[in-house]
């Protein structure tokens, strides 16, 4: 059935992931080079929060900018949020489909145990759909 399909087949596998003490003007460069809308984020290889483009979006746009004199510079973990839900890669895309309506977030990382293997969003979610409808015609 279509709601059993594992989340796996429609994640994004190449996930760009950012550190927790990384300055926000680089993970803003990550962003607009990659065109980018979500990244997860790591600390000492443990996933502790998610940073959104809506999240950059709310720093002034001097934050945003390369400084020799980093002090007073903001990091990703001043701007991300924390503890994030994630979904398992087999976890059937029925339970990502109830996390994101239930929910005010817009991606999620996917786990294998607690590796990052992916980020899936409601835009996969929704072209998933749209793909399998437009088969069906």
């Amino acid at each position: 059935m279509l709601l059993d399909t594992p989340i796996s087949t429609i994640m994004t596998r190449d996930v760009f992931i950012l550190g927790a003490g990384d300055p926000l003007w680089q993970a803003a460069t990550l962003f607009n080079d990659h065109n980018l809308r979500h990244a997860p984020v790591t600390s000492q290889g443990r996933l502790v929060g998610m940073l959104s483009l809506v999240d950059l979006k709310r720093v002034p746009a001097g934050a945003l900018v390369e400084s020799t004199a980093d002090q007073g510079r903001e990091i990703v973990a001043d701007l991300m949020s924390r503890d994030p839900r994630t979904v398992q890669a087999g976890d059937p895309v029925r339970d990502l489909a109830q996390l994101f309506t239930e929910n005010d977030f817009h991606a999620v990382p996917v786990l294998e145990g607690t590796r990052i293997v992916g980020i899936v969003s409601t835009t996969d979610l929704i072209r998933f759909f749209w793909d399998e409808l437009e088969g069906e015609a």
